[in-house]
């Protein structure tokens, strides 16, 4: 199959590095795929896939319209996958002026912050793509309800993770050397860590709160280190909310990192304190690292972590996500028998090849063919 993917952005973000695996997975199955994006946002394109990079304005919004048609008249591609809003809206409209025979949409989050207008863009969208892509039932069930003409176009396929490279056997024996040398702690500091950027939706304050409860609770058997990986506007008020709980000498910003499967093969629990989510990929990861997991009941959370493979908690209770927590560091068979659950459901249910996989199979379907053998 020919795949066109556009998405308005591919700089560092969840949904943008599962762009970049799905394209990888795609290729390496013997398609030829086409990334589409806009000029100067292109951080998280890695270079086995600049070769098949195209990128489009930005602004003004005509000339984005107006190239994006032209580069799908030229290509002709069998799929058009477009991934978030804007690319939903202008990719359905380019793509049928095209003639693309499949277009999919993708909502990949529960998005509370959107409006009315928005919801418009969402229905005009959704009533000329062929398929609509959710990364959670979550996410499919709250725009179901928005888009019920549409309800039979709906497809939940669940991110994928590169298991080997988040095997943290790879890495046990250099565990300590970690610590001590990227995250500056002592080998047997506990060390809860988060991965994602620094924005208000991943909620880094209740975070915080939950931290100084567990270090403030009675008989803490434990005083855990917190580490966040990952950069954003969030950075200089988290500082200061840990400067005021007398946090930040168990704090350590790593900034934004490439190496991030080995900070969570040195830490001990995984924590998620955002307040909407699709399907993490952070999380993901934080399983397939055999890490004992924590994370509020958004998005797919719950899924994710089903079958006793982690703690879920509810949005915005520092309570009870500090209880999970004070919980888990103080015991440590628990701590490993969650971890072992969290990688044997990694592997099982969200390796890549599967997620790669049933994308092809739902292209075939759509346009009415078998899928090429892997």
């Amino acid at each position: 199959m020919k795949i066109a993917i556009y998405i308005g952005q591919l700089d560092v973000g969840g949904a943008e590095g599962q762009i970049v695996l799905l394209a990888r997975g795609l290729r390496a199955r013997g398609h030829d795929v086409m990334l589409i994006t806009e000029e100067g946002r292109t951080r998280a394109v890695t270079p086995d896939l600049l070769g098949s990079l195209v990128l489009i304005p930005h602004r003004p919004r005509r000339a984005r319209l107006r190239a994006l048609k032209e580069i799908l008249a030229a290509a002709r591609p069998d799929v058009l996958h477009c991934q978030l809003t804007t690319a939903n809206l202008w990719g359905t409209v380019a793509g049928r002026r095209a003639g693309v025979p499949a277009i999919i949409i993708s909502f990949l989050s529960t998005d509370p912050w959107k409006k009315w207008y928005h919801f418009l863009a969402d229905r005009y969208a959704a009533g000329r793509a062929d398929g609509i892509w959710c990364n959670s039932r979550r996410v499919a069930d709250r725009y179901r309800a928005v888009l019920k003409r549409h309800a039979a176009k709906f497809r939940v396929i669940y991110n994928g993770v590169d298991t080997a490279r988040f095997d943290p056997a790879r890495l046990a024996s250099a565990r300590n050397a970690i610590r001590t040398d990227k995250l500056r702690l002592p080998a047997d500091a506990a060390v809860v860590i988060n991965v994602g950027n620094l924005r208000p939706v991943k909620n880094h304050a209740l975070l915080l709160r939950a931290l100084a409860e567990v270090h403030a609770g009675p008989g803490a058997a434990v005083r855990p280190h917190l580490v966040l990986v990952g950069d954003g506007p969030e950075q200089e008020r988290i500082v200061g909310e840990a400067g005021r709980m007398g946090l930040l000498p168990f704090l350590r910003l790593l900034g934004p990192g490439r190496d991030v499967e080995k900070y969570l093969a040195a830490a001990d629990v995984f924590a998620l304190s955002s307040d909407a989510e699709g399907f993490s990929n952070a999380l993901l990861e934080a399983m397939s690292s055999s890490l004992a997991c924590v994370a509020t009941d958004v998005g797919g959370n719950a899924e994710a972590l089903a079958d006793g493979a982690g703690v879920v908690t509810p949005p915005g209770d520092a309570a009870a996500l500090a209880a999970a927590l004070t919980e888990i560091l103080a015991d440590e068979r628990r701590r490993r028998e969650l971890g072992e659950a969290a990688r044997r459901r990694a592997v099982e249910k969200f390796a890549l090849a599967r997620m790669v996989a049933e994308t092809e199979a739902w292209y075939a379907e759509l346009l009415g063919r078998k899928p090429t053998a892997p």
